[in-house]
């Protein structure tokens, strides 16, 4: 896979910025602890809505594949982003259906420790030494 990207920024330390390609779009800022604007989206943020994209569509394909009948899927996303640690947590919400078994249940919360272990951009920031967990909150 061949990722390609433009950013541009205009208007220096307190200006703005962008980075597309055909699919993607976001304006960024610098964080107002740094001097920027701190308005918009974020290098920080970006890399951390990587990850939670990464492992939300992991897991929703491997529901699929497994034939997990689901009402709803949504993953909160809570991460510390420090000068000297980093650590990212994704809460998987999974709402099965009325009278779930408890092999429905069992498989759930399999699927969600799954999709963290397989997720690549998860991955990759664990290889820079990134934590990261995923919590299953199954309903």
């Amino acid at each position: 896979m061949n990722i390609n990207l433009q950013s541009t920024w205009t208007g220096g330390k307190s200006g703005k910025g962008e980075v597309k390609n055909d699919n993607f779009s976001a304006t960024v800022t610098i964080p107002a602890v740094y001097g920027g604007q701190g308005t918009d989206s974020n290098p920080k943020e970006l890399f951390v809505a990587s990850t939670a994209t990464c492992f939300i569509s992991t897991l929703t394909a491997m529901i699929e594949g497994k034939r997990l009948d689901i009402v709803s899927l949504s993953v909160d996303t809570e991460a510390n982003a420090g000068d000297e640690d980093f650590s990212i947590t994704h809460t998987a919400n999974v709402v099965l259906p009325q009278g779930a078994s408890e092999s429905d249940i069992a498989k759930a919360e399999t699927l969600v420790a799954s999709a963290d272990k397989i997720c690549a951009v998860g991955n990759l920031a664990r290889k820079a030494g990134v934590k990261i967990d995923a919590i299953a909150n199954i309903s």
